[in-house]
């Protein structure tokens, strides 16, 4: 059985962008993720690097150079998986924005009938 790589742990009140960056920097091998795939008997790691990594491209992406203001909110509606959902999400927030998630304000207009 394989030894799980060793984990290093952020200080308590540490910011969640900065928890983010001292994962990449200090447990970077270390799994975020442990799931399993259709048909693959195999379980699949996304480890703390692949979801740092993946988390600061959407941030450029959303807002390259981290141009205009910082706090602006925005509203996040995907129907995505689990994995890209969440590194999106964080993605917002590393580039200096709020993020508000909308699909339950959906979810309640179309459940009255709108």
């Amino acid at each position: 059985m394989a030894t799980a790589p060793a984990k290093t742990y952020p200080p308590r009140d540490t910011l969640l962008t900065a928890v983010l960056d001292f994962n990449l920097e200090h447990n970077p091998h270390v799994p975020f993720y442990h799931f399993a795939r259709d048909g693959d008997p195999a379980p699949t790691d996304i480890t703390h690097l692949e979801f740092g990594r993946a988390a600061h491209r959407a941030a450029h992406a959303i807002r390259p150079n981290r141009a205009g203001a910082d706090g602006r909110v925005v509203a996040l509606l995907a129907q995505a998986d689990t994995i890209l959902y969440q590194a999106v999400s964080m993605g917002i927030v590393v580039a200096g924005l709020v993020v508000r998630a909308i699909i339950h304000i959906i979810c309640r207009v179309r459940g009255s009938g709108g």
